[in-house]
């Protein structure tokens, strides 16, 4: 059975219920989605903000070298400097 995980979206359902249970099923899926919906939105944009926040306060970070060797089996990724 679904469930609604914010208190926001539970209340929204207990005021758009209505005595027909079919009506209510659809209300509820509808919701469900819209709900999941939000929250990756809602995750992705605190993400966002920490990592501009962050870049903000940190302008000078170094960034790591990435360098990459040809081999005999095909193309290897390194990180930095790698012994032979």
């Amino acid at each position: 059975m679904p469930k609604l995980k914010l208190e926001t979206f539970r209340k929204l359902y207990k005021s758009l219920k209505t005595p027909w249970k079919p009506l209510n099923w659809l209300i509820l899926g509808y919701l469900v989605g819209i709900e999941d919906r939000y929250i990756n939105i809602k995750a992705a944009d605190t993400v966002d903000t920490a990592v501009r926040k962050f870049n903000a306060e940190n302008p000078e970070s170094p960034q790591p070298e990435i360098k990459m060797k040809k081999t005999l089996t095909g193309w290897e990724m390194s990180i930095g400097d790698v012994d032979e």
